[in-house]
């Protein structure tokens, strides 16, 4: 039997970095993150057009001990849109 347990892991989510799309900040969503999946959790972080939250982030997290998954949504030409995440 396998002894680990697959989790969900948020790899959407727009801080208020993202004018009048999110509502959090990051580092609240770091935080928040944690109370529901504690250490070692995962969760991204992609603000759109930009990686405008993820210092105040990253340094949330390292204090939780919280992975975060940088990325971004980015806005595509035909008006469409894409989430990219960082590989490292």
């Amino acid at each position: 039997m396998c002894s680990d347990v697959l989790m969900y892991v948020p790899l959407w989510c727009k801080s208020n970095y993202s004018f009048l799309e999110g509502a959090s900040h990051p580092e609240e969503y770091v935080e928040a993150w944690h109370k529901v999946a504690g250490q070692g959790a995962h969760i991204a972080i992609t603000d759109r057009d930009g990686v405008y939250g993820v210092v105040r982030a990253y340094s949330r997290a390292k204090e939780l001990g919280v992975h975060v998954i940088y990325g971004s949504e980015m806005s595509v030409a035909d008006g469409t849109t894409i989430v990219l995440l960082a590989q490292t």
